[in-house]
């Protein structure tokens, strides 16, 4: 079974504003466009109801007064008592001339009719006595209103024949001018609901307006989220350069809101860990300074005392022993030194083919020759120095595994590398003991080791080094072979 594990430092090309962008600025879109717009809508339907409502009311009280007007000036009981063919009468032609003039004078068209909703008089041309009004039919229920309260009404607005939109208002009239005597027709005034027109220009206005308060709604809420995002994109940005351990270059937030204080708040840990990195590296420094000096001086007493003793004495095997520990011991201190006092990166064109070279042949040993897979690419841009230090530390630390394992010859170990689109992969292979879970977790850690005598920062030299040059570094290990993989950016 294969498991990987990866440590990586912040990847070329990420950029977090991605993700904050669209999420403050949907979640500011639905906070502030979403409710206006759904309260403006909500105004402009109860606005448009509400002005359609009330310029109805209005054009049927006028029509109720216009019928109502026409009807006072007129008796019904002539009308009443003509007959389908009595249009030429002069009573007749005399109450359609005053039946027109009112229409002339109101622009509405009148008509009278009776309760069975025939006609009895029409400033329509060409509509006889007797025509039954079906559209009038339809208006019952007000009409009863008329005929048996004596009161004006009004019909819904409908369309007629020729598509317009009208709207009809009726009146009683009565057998004499006398308002108490006999109701005995209806008169009718109908006109076009004009309103229409004024409705359709204040919907139009309405869609405007509200289309443009949603414009001016969504820039604001562009802007708000260009203003907030500019100083989360920094502080991501410084976050993942903390991250990474760079620590030199300050956090710029110039904000005086809660992102302001947290920038502040955020260059101030940066300081308390740039101070306490150089402390660290302070105490390691002097550690190893106030430990080489006496180092020095056994190294050079033991040699001494080695030189003194004859060949054959039982005690040099102990000097031996004295001085292989002491080599040890240096060997120590220089990684401490090493480690604390390891300089940025300086990146350049690095040839692949030769460095590959170099490293296998510093790390082969008597028993196994370390294979090269010839790179199917020239340069790399990195530092040349660290990053042969990084790939000679996993070759050695493969030639071991390898002859641990039992395992020599020219297929234990192999190294390799091979570019992609955006990436490089340096590879080092081999064959040998499989590393535990456990064990692959904590490799990368300093002073972590599996071996009896180590310091545990060969790989945490090997994350340092590739994490500064913005790659990554993952191991696998399954079926007795492990591999090693150094990423960098292309």
């Amino acid at each position: 079974m294969s498991r990987r594990f990866s440590f990586s430092a912040p990847r070329p090309g990420y950029d977090p504003r991605v993700r904050f962008r669209v999420t403050i600025l949907v979640k500011l879109l639905l906070a502030l466009v979403l409710p206006v717009v759904v309260l403006f809508t909500l105004f402009a339907f109860v606005a448009y109801q509400v002005s359609r409502h009330d310029l109805d009311e209005e054009l049927g009280r006028r029509l109720q007064a216009i019928a109502a007007s026409a009807a006072s000036q007129l008796r019904g009981k002539y009308l009443a008592s003509l007959a389908p063919g009595d249009e030429g009468e002069p009573t007749y032609q005399g109450y359609v001339t005053k039946l027109e003039a009112f229409a002339a004078a109101t622009g509405s068209q009148l008509y009278v009719f009776d309760k069975e909703f025939n006609s009895r008089a029409d400033t329509e041309k060409g509509i006889p006595i007797g025509t039954h009004y079906f559209r009038t039919e339809l208006d019952r229920a007000e009409l009863a209103r008329v005929f048996e309260r004596g009161v004006t009404a009004s019909s819904v607005t409908f369309e007629g024949t020729d598509g317009i939109t009208y709207k009809a208002g009726y009146a009683p009239m009565r057998a004499e001018t006398d308002p108490n005597s006999e109701i005995v027709l209806a008169i009718g005034a109908q006109a076009p609901a004009s309103y229409f027109a004024r409705l359709a220009d204040l919907r139009d206005r309405l869609f405007l307006w509200g289309g443009g308060l949603a414009a001016v709604s969504v820039l604001a809420a562009v802007v708000a989220t260009l203003l907030i995002t500019r100083n989360i994109r920094r502080l991501a940005v410084a976050a993942e350069r903390i991250g990474a351990g760079e620590l030199r270059e300050p956090i710029k937030v110039r904000s005086r809101d809660e992102l302001g204080l947290l920038g502040e708040t955020m260059d101030r840990m940066r300081i308390q860990l740039a101070e306490r990195d150089a402390r660290m590296q302070q105490m390691l420094a002097g550690i190893a300074h106030e430990v080489r000096n006496p180092l020095a001086g056994m190294a050079l007493f033991a040699g001494i005392l080695q030189d003194e003793l004859p060949e054959g004495d039982e005690r040099r095997p102990h000097v031996d022993r004295i001085r292989k520990e002491l080599g040890y011991l240096e060997r120590v201190v220089n990684e401490f030194l090493e480690f604390a006092r390891r300089p940025r990166p300086e990146l350049g064109p690095v040839d692949v083919g030769p460095l590959l070279t170099e490293v296998a042949e510093m790390a082969s040993s008597d028993d196994i020759a370390i294979q090269i897979t010839p790179p199917d690419f020239e340069h790399v841009r990195a530092d040349r120095a660290q990053l042969r230090r990084a790939l000679l530390n996993l070759a050695k630390n493969a030639v071991q595994a390898a002859a641990s394992a039992g395992n020599s010859g020219a297929d234990a170990v192999r190294v390799s590398a091979k570019q992609t689109a955006d990436h490089v992969e340096l590879t080092v292979w081999n064959r040998g003991k499989e590393i535990s879970p456990e064990t692959s977790g904590k490799l990368f850690e300093p002073f972590y080791t599996t071996r009896e005598k180590g310091t545990g920062l060969g790989l945490a030299f090997v994350r340092e080094i590739v994490m500064d040059h913005g790659g990554t570094v993952e191991v696998t290990s399954s079926g007795g072979e492990t591999t090693f993989t150094v990423t960098l950016p292309s």
